[in-house]
C-alpha cells in the first residue's frame, strides 16, 4: 500500500513541476495558444496522482492486490502513463520553444502519446478485472 502512495506522490510531483515549467516556458517564450505541454499537468495529476491515491482504498476494502490482474494493471498502466506523459511533454516542448520539427515527427509524437492512452485504457481494464474478481470472493 505504501508503494501506491509513493507512486501517487511521484506523479503528483511531476504534474506540479510540469505545470510550473509550462507557465514559465510560456512566459519566457511569449507563447500564446494551446500546446500539448499544457495538458501534461492535469494528465499527471489526475491519471497518476489521484488514481494511485485512491487505489489503496480498493486494496484495503477488497484486497485486489491478491489478484494477478492487479499486478498486470500496475505494470501496464504505469507504462501507458509514462509513455503518454513523455511523448506529450516532448511534443509540447517542441511547440513551446518553436522548434522546427518535420511534420511526420510532430504526428509521430502525437500518435505515440495516443498509443500511450490506449495502453492506459488496457491497464484500467485489468484494474476493473481485478476489482470484479475480488468482489466475487466477498459475495
Amino acid at each position: 500500500m505504501k508503494n501506491m502512495y509513493k507512486i501517487s506522490l511521484a506523479y503528483l510531483t511531476f504534474g506540479l513541476v510540469s505545470g510550473v515549467f509550462h507557465h514559465e516556458a510560456a512566459y519566457w517564450t511569449h507563447f500564446e495558444g494551446d500546446s500539448a505541454l499544457s495538458r501534461v499537468h492535469p494528465h499527471a495529476i489526475l491519471l497518476g496522482g489521484v488514481l494511485f491515491l485512491l487505489v489503496p482504498l480498493f486494496m484495503k476494502a477488497f484486497e485486489i492486490q491478491k489478484e494477478k490482474s492487479f499486478r498486470v494493471f500496475l505494470w501496464v498502466y504505469n507504462l501507458g502513463l509514462v509513455m503518454t506523459l513523455g511523448f506529450m511533454s516532448a511534443r509540447g516542448v517542441c511547440q513551446m520553444f518553436f522548434m522546427p520539427i518535420p511534420s511526420f515527427l510532430d504526428h509521430m509524437l502525437g500518435g505515440m502519446a495516443g498509443i500511450g492512452h490506449i495502453i492506459l485504457t488496457v491497464g484500467l481494464g485489468f484494474f476493473y478485472h481485478a476489482l470484479m474478481k475480488s468482489c466475487k470472493k466477498d459475495a
